[in-house]
């Protein structure tokens, strides 16, 4: 394990770029996609890996906030295409307002743990307050959010990560600033899209992966992987759930009853995400963690990471092993 964990930190870190921003390496064109990025680098962060190339990356996603984006939202940051001379150009959207912000709020906890590193924390609070009003600003009355101002879809893996990076944020406040009046808030309203949560996506057995206009609920069909069985593996890689409650365990018991050779699935062809790893780690399944990280090194990382492995999975196996060796 500890030369898969060295050999993945160190890939991690070839997929960054002089400026800070880290590739997703997309067949075609490389691509900078932030939330993917912020999955990379919890798993440097877990580490304490090279925590001054995690903050290139944190000065690099605050320096390229828009204030405000196309949707009229101060605070968030657009994807970018990588040109062949390295240029890199704003795609002018993103895939979510409410997910990008939430993980970021989150790898900055990470790296705040990691490091210690309360200056730069200090230097930038009137950024990171515009990072959570991004995450917040398509908030409904219903106390979930809208995967962006102009895709009235709400999430269950969206709202999900925007529960994390609320408790990660008020967790910042009160531990890094002390600011206790702000931290309550944000954990307040962490509470509120948890609980709406549980009463507008629970279903029997597990969550409806969406709410779409006016509403509609879809029940989560567990033959189709994303987002429905996908998405019932949020609450508990995200702490929506704690994983001693029976809900947590019904739900990993009805995901192993639909895939129940997950582990098998680790070559390009039939890739299936470290998320799962990361669950089954949480859920004290290490047999079936064993065998897929022998199959994952023998026919992804031994072949040079062909997509659609890419640096989110790199860092996602990483904080899952961090955990497996720590509960080991």
């Amino acid at each position: 394990m500890e030369a898969i964990i060295r050999q993945e930190a160190d890939w991690i870190l070839t997929q960054q770029l002089a400026s800070g921003a880290v590739v997703t390496a997309y067949p075609g064109q490389p691509k900078i996609v932030p939330y993917f990025a912020h999955l990379a680098l919890y798993g440097l962060a877990a580490w304490g890996y090279s925590p001054e190339r995690v903050r290139a990356y944190l000065d690099w996603y605050l320096a390229h906030l828009e204030k405000p984006d196309r949707y009229g939202v101060t605070g968030t940051v657009y994807d970018y295409h990588l040109d062949r001379e390295g240029m890199e150009s704003p795609t002018f959207s993103y895939d979510s307002s409410d997910s990008y912000a939430a993980t970021f709020l989150t790898l900055v906890r990470r790296y705040y743990e990691s490091s210690g590193d309360g200056g730069w924390l200090a230097h930038h609070w009137p950024e990171l307050d515009q990072v959570a009003g991004a995450m917040l600003a398509t908030l409904q009355r219903d106390n979930l959010t809208l995967a962006r101002p102009d895709w009235k879809v709400k999430y269950l893996m969206d709202n999900c990560e925007v529960y994390r990076g609320l408790k990660d944020y008020a967790w910042l406040r009160a531990q890094a600033k002390g600011y206790t009046g702000e931290a309550d808030r944000y954990d307040v309203l962490a509470g509120r899209v948890k609980s709406a949560m549980e009463a507008k996506m629970r279903v029997d057995g597990g969550y409806c992966p969406a709410i779409y206009r006016a509403g509609l609920r879809r029940r989560p069909n567990w033959k189709k992987w994303y987002p429905d069985a996908l998405a019932q593996l949020f609450p508990l890689i995200t702490g929506v759930l704690s994983l001693e409650e029976r809900t947590a365990r019904r739900i990993y018991g009805n995901f192993l009853r639909n895939y129940p050779h997950w582990y098998e699935q680790t070559t390009p062809a039939n890739f299936l995400t470290t998320l799962v790893v990361y669950a089954a780690i949480l859920m004290e399944d290490r047999w079936r963690v064993r065998q897929y990280v022998t199959g994952l090194r023998e026919n992804i990382i031994a072949r040079g990471h062909p997509w659609p492995y890419h640096a989110a999975e790199a860092g996602i196996l990483l904080m899952a092993l961090r955990h497996y060796l720590q509960e080991g």
